[in-house]
């Protein structure tokens, strides 16, 4: 009877062993997670959180706060970032395709490379952001504030920046073709390489502005009350 209850107990210790070490195998193995949130995070607080690599794409997060958030690589298309703050944020190479991001506080965020045709900046700031690389096609940038920021290489093709203030700004070889730079202030910004092809420069101030001797004005226009740094020319806009 004796050797039959040892018999017993010894089987229940190997049971529970391998069902322990199977436990721990299926744990050990990897698993696919692809995190995404598209519902409404109006108002959160994500200060310093980690989203790299998370799909936001059509979700709400309206005035949300995000300073030195990761954000790199972020998939977030048509997402509303409205009045968000993300100073100091990490949002290179995001995807914020026709997101809005009117009157955000971007100051110095961290934005190479992002993919931002169609997205709506209007009375943003982003004194100082990093912006080197990014596709802005067609972005709406009104009032926005740039000084100071790095725009080098850069594509605003076809963007509305009336009013934005880019004084200061290092935008080497960026691209403007066809963009509205009307009541824009340039001054002291450095255009070296940089394409304004097709541009109108109504009203706008390019006081100080270097590197222009490089840089392709093939027809853009201004006004009268155009400043223009000595020895640049343009014709009125019509």
């Amino acid at each position: 009877m004796i050797r039959v209850l040892f018999s017993l107990a010894a089987l229940a210790t190997v049971t529970s062993f391998e069902a322990s070490a199977q436990e721990r195998t299926q744990q050990s193995q990897p698993v696919a997670w692809a995190p995404s949130y598209v519902g409404s995070c109006s108002g959160c607080n994500l200060s310093g959180r980690n989203l790299t690599g998370w799909t936001l794409s059509g979700a709400n997060y309206r005035e949300a706060n995000l300073e030195y958030a990761f954000m790199r690589g972020t998939q977030a298309r048509e997402t509303n970032f409205e009045g968000i703050v993300a100073t100091g944020a990490d949002m290179r190479a995001a995807v914020l395709t026709s997101a809005k991001l009117s009157d955000a506080n971007l100051v110095n965020a961290r934005m190479q490379a992002v993919q931002a045709s169609g997205a709506e900046f209007k009375q943003s700031v982003l004194v100082g952001t990093n912006l080197q690389r990014a596709m802005l096609v067609g972005a709406n940038f009104a009032a926005a504030n740039l000084a100071t920021a790095s725009l080098e290489g850069a594509d605003f093709s076809g963007a509305n920046l009336t009013g934005a203030d880019l004084s200061g700004t290092i935008m080497m070889s960026a691209i403007f073709n066809g963009a509205n730079l009307s009541q824009a202030k340039l001054d002291a910004a450095n255009a070296q390489g940089a394409s304004f092809k097709d541009v109108r420069f109504v009203d706008a101030n390019l006081t100080g502005l270097t590197g222009w001797h490089d840089a392709d004005f093939d027809g853009a226009c201004a006004s009268q009350r155009t400043l223009l740094p000595r020895g640049l020319t343009l014709p009125d806009c019509e």
